[in-house]
């Protein structure tokens, strides 16, 4: 049975729901089952959001169980924390190499790990995990918030999503009117480079 169970984790203004949203409309075009379900989300807070994302022939629950995700997706490097107890041994991660340390640790002086620290801590679980610096390549595409379609062409480029890249294309067509549409394709496009520098 085809079947890929996605955890994203990102901050509040990051685009974690138009992420998911893209991936569930881009399933539907390729004609699979889908949930998408937003577990928490303080946007307006600058606070973490997390969605999960089902995809494959037949999806009966929407959220995914701890230490079952195929795929751990973090927009924030220090979300890959938060998140990786969903991750399943030999499991993916994708993750931005941006550093955001979140106001509260900072006014209580805890300390963020670093994104070595994070890696190394990962590296527990899987050896497959990819590390784009998604902050930048949206930077030179001047947007900021393409970050999240950025990511969405590293999770593409690992070949563990079951969608089509006609289908994305698609997706992000119908999420976004012109001009933001191309740029966010262009976004996509980009993302998907960062990844095969890697394989």
């Amino acid at each position: 049975m085809m079947r890929v169970d996605i955890v994203l984790s990102g901050i509040g203004g990051q685009g974690i729901l138009t992420l998911a949203a893209i991936l569930g409309t881009a399933a539907i075009l390729d004609k699979y089952d889908v949930r998408v379900s937003e577990v928490h989300g303080m946007a307006q807070r600058g606070g973490a959001v997390t969605c999960h994302v089902k995809i494959g022939d037949k999806i009966s629950s929407p959220l995914v169980m701890e230490g079952s995700a195929d795929m751990i997706v973090a927009l924030e490097a220090s979300e890959t924390l938060r998140a990786l107890h969903y991750l399943k041994p030999k499991g993916t991660i994708v993750t931005n190499s941006l550093e955001h340390p979140p106001p509260l640790s900072m006014i209580k002086g805890l300390k963020y790990p670093s994104l070595n620290e994070i890696i190394e801590e990962a590296k527990k679980l899987t050896d497959e995990i990819y590390v784009v610096d998604a902050y930048n390549v949206a930077r030179s595409l001047g947007s900021l918030q393409t970050i999240n379609m950025v990511i969405l062409g590293s999770m593409w480029a690992t070949g563990k999503l079951l969608l089509s890249r006609g289908s994305i294309v698609k997706a992000i067509e119908r999420s976004f009117r012109e001009p933001t549409a191309t740029i966010n394709l262009k976004a996509f496009e980009e993302g998907i480079k960062l990844v095969k520098k890697l394989l």
